[in-house]
């Protein structure tokens, strides 16, 4: 098939989430023989350096500059308060780019398509008037992430706004799903959940993976050692971090003394970082060239996430190094991991404590665990596994479909956002 592919992120590096599901669909796509056109922010120098390894999976790639702060940047307010007059959310609207539509404009115009692939519905704002049938790939249910937010957030005002926002993208996302002929969504619970949201949808799940070949499990590392993994530019992240720091640490300190938590991701903020300055025994590694070394180093990988949806790959990081894994129900929210086998699973800060201090007290559990993490990764989380859900889910593409997707967003767009 051909295939025209946007994305708002330029998906090289893969070194986040959303990067790394981007680039496994587009790597899964290229292997199964599918001639694919990448249309994706960026900038000139994230091209240039990464622009080999794009051409190895897609026939062409073209980008538009496009700088934008992190979605959950305290320097935007004044963007955000504006936006609460608008129709669109704010998620959304500062993905809209007239440079970007008119290049989708002039690649559909010539006629060669069969399919559009949308990398979430945030890609969906730039899409013109279209008859080509338009597949979302699904990262998260989006609107999801924002009503687990408002649950924990305590300013009044943030909470507020949250709310707001969510309802904005719920009918966001309902309106592009039901012009879309097919979503991608990584795991069976997102699947439900975009099928209660348009009922009579065409979901299939593709999960999100990893090349599984890449990690190879280590020795146990050190034994008084905690890792967690994840961007502190993704307020979710940031929320974890703080939630075990100040809910998680102080009962796990009681059991193990000489505790040591590492916190490895890209971008904290020195004035997030200065926030645990009293907190013994919390290390912030920031950006790491290679976070295979970091896993390699922890006893216990923890993902004490309150908020979220999709899948987590630092859970399945971890697992293909054989790392035993402790991860609230939400962290571990679509993976087929059993509790007590393969994960094991606490929502309550003191219970999480005193599984992971079980953990670091019994090298032979750890490895137990770990290593089944491992097998349940090669079964069902590689590259081999996603390529044979692409390959289905095209198949079952219904070759009438019509996405005329412009009538839900592009017209707001255009009266909300100056070109």
């Amino acid at each position: 098939m051909r295939l025209l592919f946007l994305s708002f992120a330029f998906p090289l590096p893969a070194n986040n989430g959303h990067r790394m599901r981007t680039w496994s669909v587009l790597k899964g796509l290229g292997a199964e023989g599918h001639n694919v056109t990448l249309l994706t922010f960026g900038q000139q120098a994230e091209t240039e350096l990464h622009i080999v390894g794009l051409r190895q999976v897609c026939q062409e790639v073209e980008t538009v500059p496009l700088v934008l702060r992190s979605l959950s940047s305290t320097t935007n307010y004044l963007d955000r308060l504006l936006g609460s007059f608008m129709a669109l959310p704010y998620s959304v609207r500062r993905f809209a780019s007239i440079t970007m539509r008119e290049l989708i404009q002039d690649h559909l115009s010539r006629g060669v398509y069969d399919a559009i692939v949308c990398d979430t519905p945030y890609s969906a704002v730039n899409l013109p008037r279209t008859h080509v049938p338009v597949i979302i790939n699904s990262h998260n249910v989006e609107h999801v992430v924002l009503c687990r937010y408002a649950a924990v957030e305590r300013n009044p005002v943030k909470r507020l706004y949250a709310s707001s926002e969510m309802r904005k993208l719920r009918k966001w996302e309902r309106d592009i799903c039901r012009r879309a002929a097919m979503v991608l969504a990584c795991s069976e619970p997102d699947r439900q959940l975009l099928s209660l949201l348009v009922p009579g949808l065409r979901v299939t799940v593709t999960p999100n993976v990893v090349d599984i070949d890449r990690y190879v499990p280590r020795e146990q590392g050190e034994a008084s050692t905690i890792l967690f993994q994840g961007g502190m530019d993704w307020f979710p992240n940031r929320d974890a971090v703080t939630f075990f720091a100040e809910r998680i640490l102080p009962h796990l300190r009681q059991r193990v003394p000489g505790i040591r938590l590492v916190v490895a991701g890209r971008n904290p903020s020195s004035a997030f970082i200065r926030q645990f300055a009293g907190i013994q025994g919390i290390e912030f590694a920031g950006n790491v060239p290679d976070m295979r070394a970091e896993i390699a180093k922890a006893a216990v990988c923890v993902v004490p996430l309150r908020i979220g949806s999709g899948t987590r790959l630092k859970i399945l990081e971890a697992a293909a190094m054989a790392k035993p894994v402790v991860s609230t129900r939400i962290g571990a929210e679509g993976l087929d991991f059993a509790d007590g086998e393969e994960i094991v699973l606490a929502d309550e800060p003191g219970e999480f404590a005193s599984v992971v201090a079980g953990l670091l007290a019994d090298p032979s559990r750890r490895r137990t665990i770990g290593l089944a993490a491992r097998r349940r990764a090669e079964e069902q989380y590689t590259i081999s596994s996603l390529r044979g859900a692409l390959r289905e889910a095209l198949a079952n593409l219904p070759p009438d479909s019509l996405a005329v997707v412009s009538s839900v967003g592009m017209n707001r767009v255009e009266a909300e956002v100056r070109p």
